[in-house]
């Protein structure tokens, strides 16, 4: 396949002979996989993830200036209300409008490539990275290991000798199995570091705009999943200044932590209070510190509930780190075992044109439960992109909700089944799902409301995530999630994305379940 490609292509370009002897192949990422192709780096041509079959990114293709000017823009609104190596929040709590986001990787984490992380507190309540010396990060040349998830990073860069460039990396423990930087064809020379909070950078012996490809694995149990469960002995945080641990004290004793709890408990419960702000119009309020006037109010976005969370649980003793990007920010919280990310929600709303993401990475079920009206990290690139592609028109015409081209609402669509995990010991969740309108304009709410129970009791605290489908394609589109209450019922409007076609849809619900109740589906 490669072979009579690249012949062709050199037979054309000699002169010597116009006639085209093979058809040009198109590339098939599975004989790739089959065949054990490779890149200059020793980079795999193509990958396989639970998010779909993957080929890799060009090493070879020169970087842009406008990807380039990209990529340092995004560091900067990253660093935004860093000062030096320290970063304090603003008491602007209202949500943003439009967030850009540039998204590296493949399958997409988006919005949660890990760019800064600050892993400690000051006296001024402001946090920084506590070990700040960078060490080798090694590129390891070899295979994922049984229980991680693999993916592709494609970064264009700027780099030189005296230049340390920091670059995002895919989560907490992630590891370099093949990395190439190179300016086109030409192959420069890259050392990879990292700091005590896994801040990920750069350098190179030569100045260059060069694009750097990796092949990255990870714990999947790092995105999601049950925590583990250990001592507070098994922990070790570092010490807080006095003048935190005073405020923080106030704050734990107001949520209702302590170490007369274990630390899977106090965790769960910081999670649901954090989770539990709102963003507000009317700026903060100065009555004490920036820490204790956001996690009293519960009021702010993504930065500010990172912010007093890792300030809260760093004064209880668990480790924690506060990580951000150009568009969201979220904690990592360590297990005595793995680093775990923990989305607090608070996320903005990104405008779809500048969030030109891969197929998003399908990450395990997040354990902790979300309050009703949440507004995810993940909620912030959700597209309707799957459905239908190329058909309806781009203006404003109706997207009917319904089912069979009838324009009413389906309450009842019959989906297909989930899938059957026969290690899954829990029981299946039952579903129901009703949507008030028959007819709906993209841009407009939907109200769907429902139940879901298990073994005849309400899910509490499940988060049941709402789809359209196509009846003729049996394509879908997830079109939001709402969290159940404590009797497992749910409701909420949902907001249809503007890039829904033009069409007619059954509306369907899903839920992963939680520890009690299992995975379910609307019938």
């Amino acid at each position: 396949m490669l072979v009579a490609f690249a012949a062709s292509i050199a037979r054309l370009a000699s002169g010597r002979d116009q006639t085209t002897m093979h058809e040009p192949i198109p590339v098939d990422a599975r004989d790739d996989i089959a065949m054990g192709v490779v890149f200059e780096g020793d980079i795999p041509a193509a990958i396989q993830t639970r998010s779909g079959l993957f080929s890799a990114p060009d090493p070879n293709r020169i970087p842009t200036r406008d990807e380039l000017k990209a990529m340092t823009t995004a560091e900067r609104q990253a660093m935004d209300g860093a000062v030096g190596n320290t970063f304090t929040p603003d008491r602007d709590t209202r949500r943003p409008n439009v967030l850009r986001y540039i998204d590296p990787f493949t399958p997409s984490t988006a919005p949660f490539k890990r760019l800064v992380a600050f892993d400690a507190v000051d006296g001024r309540f402001a946090l920084f990275t506590r070990y700040p010396t960078l060490t080798a990060l090694s590129v390891q040349h070899g295979q994922a290991a049984a229980g991680e998830d693999v993916f592709y990073a494609d970064l264009p860069l700027d780099v030189g000798p005296d230049k340390h460039t920091r670059i995002p990396s895919v989560g907490p423990g992630a590891r370099v199995l093949h990395a190439r930087l190179g300016s086109g064809a030409r192959e420069l020379p890259v050392t990879l570091e990292h700091d005590g909070a896994e801040n990920w950078f750069i350098t190179s012996n030569e100045q260059a705009s060069a694009r750097l490809v990796m092949e990255l694995a990870i714990p999947r149990e790092v995105f999601g999943g049950e925590m583990g469960d250990p001592d507070w002995s098994a922990l070790s945080s570092p010490d807080v200044p006095e003048v935190v641990e005073a405020a923080a004290k106030d704050v734990m004793i107001h949520i209702g932590v302590s170490h007369a709890m274990r630390p899977r408990e106090d965790i769960r419960r910081l999670v649901a209070y954090f989770r539990a702000f709102v963003d507000s119009d009317k700026p903060l309020d100065a009555s004490k510190d920036v820490y204790t006037d956001l996690a009293m109010s519960q009021k702010g976005v993504c930065r500010h509930r990172a912010y007093a969370f890792t300030i809260t649980a760093l004064a209880l003793g668990i480790p924690t780190r506060m990580v951000m990007n150009e568009a969201h920010a979220w904690v990592e919280v360590f297990d005595a075992r793995l680093w775990r990310r923990i989305d607090l929600g608070g996320a903005g709303q990104m405008l779809s044109e500048e969030a030109k993401t891969a197929e998003p990475y399908q990450a395990p079920n997040d354990s902790f439960p979300w309050p009703a009206n949440a507004t995810r990290g993940e909620d912030m690139t959700e597209k309707a992109h799957d459905i239908n592609q190329g058909g309806g028109s781009s203006g404003g015409a109706g997207a009917g909700a319904g089912a069979g081209g009838s324009g009413a609402a389906s309450p009842s669509a019959t989906t297909a089944p989930l899938p059957n995990d026969p290690s899954d010991k829990r029981p299946a969740s039952s579903m129901t799902i009703v949507v008030t309108e028959t007819d709906a304009t993209r841009g407009t709410a939907v109200h769907v409301k429902g139940q879901v129970s298990a073994d005849g009791e309400g899910c509490a605290g499940t988060l049941v995530t709402v789809y359209l489908r196509d009846p003729k394609t049996q394509r879908e589109a997830r079109i939001g999630s709402i969290a159940a209450d404590s009797k497992g019922d749910y409701g909420a409007p949902i907001v249809l994305p503007s890039a829904v076609p033009v069409g007619d849809y059954e509306v369907v619900a899903r839920t992963e379940g939680d520890t009690r109740c299992g995975r379910g589906e609307s019938k």
